[in-house]
């Protein structure tokens, strides 16, 4: 795949579609979150799965073992890029909110709570009253 920068723009990349796909599928109604966010890591996903598969099939331990390393890579790279752009999000809604990470993410995390514990077709971004403040007001 290239250096570890060029891996590492990749996942950054697939974590900006998944978020949006996750996003338009909220705002749709719902649904299970894996048919949104699963596209954007599929091909690596299914490629280290299959790794996996072959060497448990064969009984090739090292092939195996590669495998299971792959996955273990795939998901420690979904973790880090969701964190890249999470963090960018955040410093972007600071920047024009001029309100401190703390207050943001606190106004978040409240309004993550409210939808969370609500049947999935009250789960709509769009219907989300997020009162944070516009730095025009």
């Amino acid at each position: 795949m290239g250096t570890y920068d060029d891996k590492s723009r990749d996942y950054d990349r697939r974590a900006g579609q998944a978020l949006v796909a996750f996003y338009n599928l909220a705002k749709a109604g719902g649904g299970h979150s894996g048919e949104a966010v699963a596209p954007a890591y599929r091909d690596l996903l299914d490629a280290a799965e299959s790794t996996f598969r072959a060497g448990v099939e064969a009984g090739d331990l090292e092939k195996a073992k590669a495998g299971w390393d792959e996955l273990v890579d795939v998901t420690a790279h979904i973790a880090h890029a969701n964190a890249r752009v999470g963090t960018v999000l955040l410093a972007t809604a600071v920047n024009r909110l001029e309100e401190t990470p703390e207050e943001v993410v606190a106004q978040v995390m409240v309004e993550v709570e409210k939808h969370s514990s609500c049947p999935p077709e009250a789960k709509n971004p769009s219907a989300v009253a997020v009162d944070l403040p516009s730095r025009n007001a």
